[in-house]
């Protein structure tokens, strides 16, 4: 512990971290595992939030950013269309306005490619990472080594998407392209408008990843974690070390990991950090147990749903709306969506028992933050996007090394916090 403490602090800690998703907890007990003491702190408690609600895939496939040649022009296209994959809460747009034009500048070919190599860099870490995790919390029975299936209906569209074949057979990525006769072999229950398949066989299958989180946040917990279920409101420096605000109390710390999400950018900003971080919601409906109906975290490229058989009933996730933290979300948009699911597979359950809906924090260029902000022992990891839970084992790896002062084995220049010219710093 460190004798920089001021007396009376509510509680202290060597490291504080703010955020109980996959990535805050990964990076926990990586600090925790070399001999710091942690708190936690997080105002729904463990997996509260995306890391809940996910399709609990490990993807190590998805090397591809969100802005891509076409994206722009597709979506203005789609904006009208209820089963567009993007979706915009207008009145919440002077949050995310700024970071649009971010998004819109993304959409070139070199940016592609510079962005696919620092992707891949993760990507092909995630795997092991992530099994290593499960072995350090006794996890194991909740990951699946199922692959990620991605499934075309058309053949224009599948046809379209052969130059991102060809970066997974230059990265490397273990992958199966299938026709529709070998989708419906895999997949029986698979409708007949499955017409082409990409099977990325090393992708693990998180069945519960909210109760995955759980499992860590017990594991940290029972060798002596702290824990505050509250939301952080404010990082002040005290001393030689911080003050972490929260609503009800404060707690002394030596040093900050900020990966709290889309929550992050609001924490930073009175420090003189500006995140090029917006919140994107993402939703999911639930339905019922289903034997056999599903085997592996399934997409729809077309439609960008995703039917997963997770450990407690079929999980069909879809829709990236656009919005701001505290904006309230709009379930009716999984509606339209739920008849596409059973479109994809007809075994489905005619209506989800609940539908459920949390933020993402992505980032223009769909690469995370993992950076210390310029002159403070305060640490950033967010912006992971739709890629936080294949991605937060290995940036908690990366985040730790940084954090004591050793050399992370992957180059950080392409996570830094300046990397879009944004203000860092007072």
């Amino acid at each position: 512990m460190s004798s920089h403490v001021r007396r009376g602090s509510a509680q202290v800690a060597d490291v504080a971290v703010l955020g109980c998703g996959i990535v805050g907890l990964s990076i926990a007990l990586q600090l925790q595992q070399r001999g710091l003491s942690c708190l936690l702190i997080d105002p729904r408690g463990p997996a509260g939030d995306a890391s809940f609600g996910n399709a609990g895939s490990v993807s190590v496939g998805n090397l591809f950013p969100q802005a891509v040649p076409g994206t722009i022009a597709s979506a203005l296209r789609g904006l009208r269309n209820p089963l567009a994959p993007l979706k915009l809460d207008w009145p919440a747009l002077p949050h995310y306005a700024g970071w649009l034009w971010r998004f819109a500048r993304q959409a070139r070919w070199d940016c592609v490619e510079q962005t696919l190599t620092a992707l891949q860099a993760l990507n092909v870490q995630a795997r092991q990472a992530w099994l290593d995790l499960a072995d350090a919390v006794d996890a194991r029975d909740l990951i699946g080594e199922t692959g990620y299936l991605h499934v075309y209906s058309e053949d224009a569209s599948f046809e379209a998407n052969a130059w991102a074949r060809g970066h997974l057979q230059a990265q490397g990525v273990a992958h199966a392209v299938l026709d529709a006769q070998q989708l419906r072999d895999l997949e029986p229950g698979i409708a007949a408008i499955a017409r082409h398949g990409v099977l990325q066989r090393d992708s693990l299958f998180v069945r519960d990843p909210g109760a995955f989180c759980q499992r860590l946040h017990g594991r940290l917990l029972a060798r002596g974690a702290q824990a505050m279920t509250d939301r952080a409101t404010a990082i002040q420096v005290e001393g030689a070390g911080y003050q972490v605000r929260t609503g009800t109390g404060s707690a002394h710390v030596d040093q900050v990991v900020v990966a709290a999400g889309a929550w992050s950018t609001a924490l930073l900003r009175p420090l003189g950090v500006r995140l090029p971080v917006a919140a994107a919601r993402g939703y999911h409906a639930a339905y019922a147990p289903q034997a056999d109906l599903v085997g592996r975290p399934t997409l729809w490229a077309e439609r960008y749903l995703v039917v997963s058989p997770m450990a407690a009933g079929i999980r069909v996730t879809g829709f990236k709306e656009m919005t701001a933290p505290d904006r309230p979300a709009r379930p009716a948009l999984m509606q339209a969506l739920a008849p596409e699911a059973r479109r994809l597979f007809p075994g489905l359950g005619s209506a989800p028992q609940s539908i459920w809906s949390g933020l993402r924090p992505c980032t223009p260029d769909s690469l995370p933050i993992l950076d210390q902000v310029p002159g403070e022992r305060i640490f950033v990891a967010t912006g992971h996007g739709h890629l936080g839970l294949t991605q937060g084992p290995v940036s908690a790896e990366l985040m730790t090394a940084r954090i004591l002062g050793q050399s992370p084995r992957v180059p950080m220049h392409a996570y830094r916090l300046d990397r879009f010219g944004m203000r860092v710093g007072s």
